[in-house]
């Protein structure tokens, strides 16, 4: 369990290295170690690709919280931060904010430079595939509904604020049933989709990928089983990060006035309906509702 709660758009942000993280806890994931070294570790396997540059100044930072280093994630906003053990509590974490970073450089394979990945590709068209790892802060949606998921609760955390016209409608277009997706440190939405829904060139498209791409997607069709394709889906402005959630509807929260109303009218409507003298066609079965 960890100690970390969500917050609102009004909430007071860490500011110093080591201070509690009071605001919801995700973002593009990082292993550091006590030498500096930083790399992000390929799905469910113990391939990395180091982090190049390495940021300094966060390093620093967590060195100083972790001595032998650890997980850290990155929010979309920039906001670094990881989890330590609750002395005295048993399975139990504490969010802390570690410092902020303008992320940016490369994925280094160590046994081959040359073939590095760009954290945030350029030159993409949303609905292209993702020429990067599929990583960063997760949020799900369908319909109008936007929310982040809380692991441990199991409960959905409302987006305070709407996302830009454009990436919703993106969103629609490429998942039209809804789905889960992803938010860089640079601003970059993904979400991935079925085969059968990929571009049109997507042969072409795939055979530009750089190998450790290609790797990445393979282990995780071989070792998670995840039969889906990563797609690019627009930019958030930096003036639209962070992404604030509300807390979730409680059993025993009110109604707002408009749900009240909305409420008190369908059970007005039901009422009537059920005064309503209905003839015995009604509940007549036609025979051709079987065919």
């Amino acid at each position: 369990m960890t100690t970390d709660r969500t917050s609102d758009a009004d909430s007071e942000a860490a500011s110093e290295p080591g201070e509690s993280w009071t605001d919801y806890y995700r973002g593009y994931s990082f292993s550091v170690n006590a030498e500096g070294e930083v790399w992000w570790q390929a799905y469910n396997g113990t391939d990395r690709l180091r982090l190049d540059p390495a940021p300094d100044a966060i390093l620093e930072n967590l060195l100083g919280i972790k001595r032998q280093g650890g997980r850290i994630r990155v929010t979309e906003a920039g906001d670094v931060l990881t989890r330590t053990e609750v002395a005295g509590a048993d399975d139990a974490y504490e969010a802390l904010y570690v410092g902020s970073t303008d992320l940016n450089g490369r994925l280094v394979p160590p046994d081959d430079p040359t073939h590095s990945v760009a954290l945030s590709p350029t030159e993409l068209q949303p609905g292209n595939l993702w020429s990067s790892v599929y990583d960063g802060a997760k949020y799900s949606f369908t319909g109008d509904r936007f929310w982040w998921h809380n692991a441990e609760s199991k409960l959905r955390h409302p987006f305070a604020d709407p996302l830009s016209d454009t990436i919703v409608s993106e969103l629609r277009r490429l998942r039209p049933q809804g789905g889960s997706f992803r938010v860089t440190p640079q601003g970059d939405v993904l979400t991935q989709i079925p085969p059968d829904r990929s571009p049109s060139d997507v042969r072409e498209q795939f055979r530009a990928l750089p190998h450790p791409v290609k790797r990445v997607l393979q282990l995780r069709r071989n070792r998670g089983d995840v039969d889906m394709i990563p797609v690019y889906v627009g930019t958030l402005d930096a003036t639209n990060r962070p992404i604030h959630v509300e807390e979730p509807t409680q059993l025993t929260d009110p109604l707002t006035d408009e749900e009240e109303a909305s409420l008190e009218g369908w059970a007005a409507a039901v009422e009537s309906y059920e005064r309503k003298e209905l003839s015995p066609d009604d509940h007549r079965v036609d025979p051709g509702d079987d065919t």
